[in-house]
């Protein structure tokens, strides 16, 4: 049984920047991680997303305003998956450089699950499932969380996807029903506008981004009107099945009810915290 001053559960931004302060503090200290160093954000999230819309910025660019910057083109080509394969090497350019800070500032990583078994105390399980106990005066709980879908919608990976789906998938639908205009739900619909993939967003609330000001909101929504991104706010959805083609969703606003068909839907309505089986 290995002792240390610190544990911290979770090797997300918050996770890993407390260990390293703990650790120039002169704490002798571990962090465990179920799945990656850098949580979601380094690793499926915001990083990569932010690589991704600076691609679908220089793709929109290009498309829409190509001939006022002085480019012309017969045949332009925008490459998708290239755009994804970029965003991955963006990706693990910085989880890396996160190892090397462990690796610097004298911190133990164990990859596996972590359960807080009894006080002081926290149990390692990794992938083969052989347990590793850690002790430690002080635990701290940085697990993040989980996109959050209604059991009644059934994620695929493929028709009906999440971030963790959307973030790597190189295929572009020709069409997409996003749900939820959160972070997540505007930054995929830039994204695959840009690339010219046909993208209706869905939000329960009367407006884009609702956790916003008013005014970013109204901006947001001029915005994609003039993308063509089809906004439809205070429409609550009903049901998220799959057909032969695609999906089908079905929503509903002021009394009235009806059915939207695409290839893809992103399930992006918000998130869980990952505190179950701590």
């Amino acid at each position: 049984m290995s002792t240390y001053d610190l544990i911290v559960i979770g090797a997300g931004p918050g996770g890993y920047v407390c260990a390293i302060r703990a650790a120039q503090l002169g704490q002798k200290v571990a962090i465990v991680d179920k799945q990656w160093l850098g949580g979601v954000c380094l690793n499926v999230g915001c990083i990569p997303s932010k690589a991704l819309l600076k691609n679908a910025e220089v793709a929109h660019t290009l498309r829409e305003r190509g001939k006022e910057f002085g480019f012309s083109f017969e045949n332009l080509r925008l490459d998708f998956p290239a755009a994804v394969k970029r965003s991955r090497q963006v990706s693990n350019r910085l989880v890396k450089g996160v190892e090397f800070l462990m690796k610097k500032n004298g911190i133990m990583v164990y990859m596996g699950t972590a359960t807080l078994s009894a006080p002081q105390l926290v149990t390692v399980t990794d992938k083969d499932g052989k347990p590793t106990e850690l002790t430690a005066k002080n635990i701290v709980v940085a697990t993040g969380a989980s996109a959050m879908v209604p059991s009644a919608w059934k994620v695929d990976g493929e028709k009906v996807v999440t971030y963790l789906e959307a973030i790597t998938q190189e295929k572009l639908p020709k069409s997409v029903i996003i749900i939820g205009s959160g972070a997540i739900g505007v930054e995929f619909a830039t994204v695959w506008n840009s690339y010219g993939v046909d993208v209706t967003v869905v939000e329960m609330l009367p407006r884009l981004v609702p956790l916003e000001d008013e005014e970013v909101s109204a901006e947001l929504e001029k915005a994609f009107k003039k993308r063509g991104i089809k906004s439809l706010t205070g429409h609550k959805v009903e049901s998220v099945g799959t057909t032969n083609g695609g999906v089908k969703v079905t929503v509903s606003a002021g009394g009235e009810t009806k059915v939207l068909e695409a290839e893809q839907a992103l399930v992006a309505i918000g998130f869980r915290p990952n505190s179950k089986g701590l």
